[in-house]
């Protein structure tokens, strides 16, 4: 009875001790998580976060953590207590983590000048960045590989199962790691920066670190540590065949990880949080394998037996989760950044926490055979994970280099699968197959499942997901088809789907799909910003040579670019080569490739690192990075990226750089505006009328630019037809795109802390606010403000001929008018009226009648070609006779539609407005008449008969409803 009572006694210690001990690698894989967060987010600011550069740091990183898992692998430990090694390792990540977030940035700046001088050698460049990445963080990922093959050693857990003690170890580690994901991204990094979030994940470090050493002291230990801890004589022959399946399994997960990614940017946004959330999933799963991995390996109970079937079952898992995917739970309303993060949760479950489960489950029953083979428990945790480390840094680097550009995610999906099911075959014994055993008939039934599964698998089902990203751009709300995929890339970084869209039969403009969401477009509002980034500057600074245009999009930027007079080389930079490559595959009004052109230069690089690394300096330098709450995009909006910007210019070069305020919060814009005045303190802002702003920066006093210089652009052939068909048809309409300048940039942040790489989670991702946005833009496009920002600005005065401020209200006003009616709708009629009598531009009046320059310019090209004109494009052809002023022949494709009985009510208001207009009010009168039946009182038509009626003594009909 004594000895039962002791014995339940030692078993209810060792139970506390293993809790306890969980307890402190749950910590331990909040910090690891945290540090791998901030140092992996660093090193892309020092290094660049290009794919190869991305991947080379990577491979630091994971090297760091193989050599940790080697030394665990070869050696053994001497007089030390394997706590008090622990505590001793905990401290090195925490200080030395500490020391790397502190660093990187400095050493980043450190080694530009290396940068540049390596510029033409670019192989050297990475496996520089290679080496250096790997020496920075070399001592806390060595330490970090050491940490679960040490704890594992603690003599108290020899007296409990290997597989119970090494399953619920490394799920709690894992699962510390699940909140180490979420805290950093959710609060710490919003709250501390990344300099505090470091400090804290050092504290927690030491933390773990204290009471392991309090844990070790409790159990009365008292060795000297006077020696180093390790030493290098271990002796085993390792289980070849098992370590190959560590090493497949490592690699299959972290590949089908990348490839499930991937998949998912199809339905989720590229967000920092959503990034968190689906790791978080990833690594719940594999957690609570673990735990449950450690309750079934409870006393004597072995799971080896069962490898094969785990495998297959991954493998199983793998399919079914994709073939069922849940693709209801995230349909959003207005795309990808509208789905809710309850959604991001669910999707990622349905499709990544089986097989993440499963794994889960597999490595520690993995390393419990391995135990059973070499008999250490530090030697087998060790061997049993470097395999499985060196194939997690192969995984990723085959799915991204190899499988993902070559045969998709899809047929990536199934290879991984396939690769399960091999791993089966390979880690089996004959007996595995045994139609004698329960476990064998197991073990046939789900190999023949598996393979069936994968024979029957609808190939056709990768359309559905590719078109649920691009169908909010291919159909109108009531379901009508506007546009089509011309060509879908699955490339190493993301999944590019090109849309055209046809008018008439005839390429009206293309959209650039990244993943699920828009990332550039040639219609015509985009073209307008899009082409001013290349004009504005070209305006003040028409000397200009040598440009630098960085993110190439659809290359309406570059195209512009290259109208300048002067402009003898222009490097265009991009992280992605497929968009370059997608280039050739555009078509339309006056379209030639840039690229083709020999003073343009491709380069494909991360343009901040570019920015680092480049020795070259320009007149011009224009941006228009992805928008800033995609994931990655942040830096290119921070204060030290505006250093960068300015330090690569000339003297008196000038920058510009997009702003997209109806795609941020207002505060969040003022701080993007703010660390952009920080850099340039000729810094100013110009928009036309939307939300598109373009900060513009000028590197020094800036100079004034003669009037006869600024409409060469207008006068050359090229650039001024260009103008004209983006609706900037004269120069002041040049000045009346005018916001604020440096001082008022002052005003509207004084509050605002600016946005920095430290303190990042300054742009959130919370979902912007439409209303306050329209608010704070028409605050400063309101007309008689501008106006007056603009002619009382130091800056303009400095750089814009006085001789162009004649008459500039009436263009203010005109922005004003068309923001409002983009915004919130007009009366189409008063509005038309206020530009065909009070002004001469062509473009505004298109645009009230539902045309623009390109639309026109189809239309005009088919009715060239046809007798009669077809009636689709007729009211485009009408507008273009309003937009030059030819009443006449207006009113006759008016009456020819009615002739033709496609005569609409709105064309008869329109109608009977130019008879009025033409001096034919008896005209009017008739048609109205004629017509008297169909029309409804309303506001807009009591409008209409009151202004024709003071205007042309029009006699509006006695009576309508």
């Amino acid at each position: 009875m004594a000895h039962g009572s002791h014995a339940g006694a030692q078993n209810f210690l060792t139970s506390a001790r293993v809790a306890i001990l969980s307890g402190i690698l749950f910590l331990s894989g909040i910090v690891a998580l945290i540090f791998e967060t901030l140092w992996l987010r660093l090193s892309g600011l020092a290094f660049g976060n290009s794919v190869w550069a991305a991947a080379l740091i990577l491979s630091s990183f994971m090297t760091g953590l193989a050599l940790g898992n080697a030394l665990a692998a070869s050696a053994r430990i001497r007089q030390w207590r394997p706590l008090y090694l622990y505590a001793v390792l905990e401290i090195l990540v925490a200080f030395f983590g500490c020391t790397v977030v502190f660093g990187l940035p400095v050493l980043g700046n450190w080694m530009r000048p290396v940068w540049q001088t390596l510029w033409n050698y670019q192989l050297t460049l990475l496996g520089l960045r290679f080496i250096v990445s790997f020496l920075i963080l070399l001592v806390p990922t060595t330490a970090m590989g050491l940490t679960l093959p040490v704890i594992i050693e603690d003599p108290a857990l020899r007296r409990t199962n290997f597989g119970r003690a090494i399953g619920f170890l490394y799920g709690s580690n894992t699962l510390g790691a699940v909140v180490g994901a979420l805290l950093g991204e959710t609060y710490l990094i919003a709250t501390f920066g990344l300099r505090g979030t470091g400090l804290a994940a050092g504290l927690a470090g030491c933390l773990a670190a204290v009471i392991a050493m309090l844990v070790a002291r409790y159990s009365g230990d008292t060795s000297p540590l006077s020696q180093f801890p390790l030493r290098l004589d271990a002796s085993y022959r390792p289980p070849w065949r098992l370590l190959v399946v560590s090493f497949g399994t490592g690699c299959i997960f972290l590949c089908l990880e990348m490839v499930w990614f991937r998949f998912l940017h199809l339905y989720v946004a590229s967000s920092p949080t959503a990034f968190a959330i689906m790791l978080a999933v990833v690594l719940a799963g594999i957690g609570f394998g673990g735990m449950v991995a450690g309750a079934i390996h409870h006393g004597s109970a072995r799971l080896d037996h069962l490898l094969p079937v785990l495998l297959l079952f991954a493998a199983i898992a793998a399919l079914l989760s994709y073939l069922f995917f849940p693709e209801n739970v995230a349909q959003s309303r207005s795309g990808v950044f509208d789905l809710s993060w309850r959604a991001v949760a669910l999707v990622s479950i349905a499709l990544m926490l089986p097989v993440a489960f499963l794994s889960g489950i597999l490595f520690p029953s993995l390393v419990a055979k391995v135990q059973a083979s070499v008999g250490d428990r530090m030697n087998s945790t060790g061997i049993t994970t470097l395999f499985n480390t060196a194939g997690a840094a192969a995984g990723p680097l085959l799915a991204s280099f190899v499988l993902l550009p070559s045969v998709g995610y899809q047929w990536s999906l199934l290879l991984c699968a396939a690769g399960y099911v091999l791993l089966s075959v390979l880690v089996s014994k004959r007996s595995t197959w045994s139609i004698g055993r329960p476990v064998g008939w197991l073990t046939i039934a789900l190999c023949v499942g598996a393979i069936l599964l994968m024979a029957i698998l609808p190939y056709h089902r990768a359309e559905s997901h590719f078109s649920h990203a691009s169908r909010p751009y291919e159909t109108d709300e009531h379901g009508n088809v506007l546009a089509h995929v011309v060509k879908r890339i699955e490339g190493t970084s993301d999944t590019l789907q090109l849309l055209r869209r046809d008018l008439f039969g005839e390429p009206y403009y293309y959209r650039l799909l990244t993943n699920g969401f828009s990332m550039s477009a040639t219609n015509p509002h985009s073209q307008r910003y899009m082409r001013l980034f290349a004009y504005l500057p070209l305006a003040f600074r028409p000397e200009s040579e040598d440009v630098l245009l960085l993110c190439y999009g659809c290359g309406v930027t570059a195209d512009a670019l290259l109208h300048g007079a002067n402009v003898k080389r222009m490097d265009a930079v991009d992280i992605s080569k497929e968009v370059f490559a997608l280039a050739d595959f555009y078509s339309g009004i006056n379209y030639s490739n840039p690229l083709r052109d020999p003073r343009v230069h491709a380069v494909v690089q991360d343009g901040r690192f570019f920015l680092q690394a480049c020795p070259r300096q320009y007149d011009i330098i224009s941006g228009e990075p992805p928008p800033p709450k995609m994931a990655g995009s942040v830096n290119l909006y921070t204060q030290e990226f505006f250093s960068l910007l300015k330090s690569s210019l000339k003297e008196g070069g000038i920058a510009t750089f997009w702003l997209p305020i109806n795609q941020l919060k207002v505060d969040e814009a003022k701080g993007i505006l703010r660390a952009f005045h920080n850099v340039f303190s000729n810094a100013s802002v110009w928009a036309s009328a939307d939300q598109e702003w373009i900060m513009m920066g000028v590197n020094g006093p800036g100079r004034r630019v003669e009037e006869k210089q600024v409409r060469q652009l207008w006068s050359n052939s090229n650039s001024g037809a260009d103008l004209r068909r983006i609706g900037i048809e004269v120069p002041q309409q040049m000045a009346a795109l005018f916001v604020m300048d440096g001082a008022e940039i002052d005003l509207v942040t004084r509050d605002i802390a600016p946005l920095t790489d430290l303190y990042p989670k300054r742009l959130t991702d919370e979902p912007w606010d439409d209303e306050a946005s329209y608010r704070f833009g028409f605050r400063y496009l309101e007309a008689p403000s501008a106006l007056q920002r603009f002619l009382g600005s130091t800056l303009v005065k400095a750089i814009w001929p006085e001789t162009l401020n004649q008459s500039l209200e009436s263009f203010f006003i005109l922005r004003q008018t068309r923001y409002l009616s983009e915004a919130i709708g007009s009366n189409r009629l008063a509005e038309l009226d206020l530009y065909l009598r009070h002004s001469r531009l062509r473009m505004p009046v298109l645009e009230v009648l539902g045309s623009d320059g390109f639309r026109l310019a189809i239309a005009e090209r088919l009715a060239s070609k046809a007798q009669a004109p077809p009636l689709e494009i007729m009211p485009d052809l009408v507008a273009g006779a309003l937009a030059r002023r030819d009443i006449d022949g207006a009113i006759r494709l008016l009456e020819q539609e009615k002739d033709r009985a496609r005569f609409s009510l709105n064309d008869t208001f329109l109608l009977t407005y130019l008879y009025c207009l033409n001096g034919s009010v008896d005209k009017a009168e008739a048609l109205v008449a004629n017509n008297a039946d169909s029309i409804k009182k309303d506001q807009s038509v009591d409008w209409l008969w009151g202004k024709l009626e003071s205007d042309f003594g029009f006699h509006p009909p006695t009576s309508h409803e």
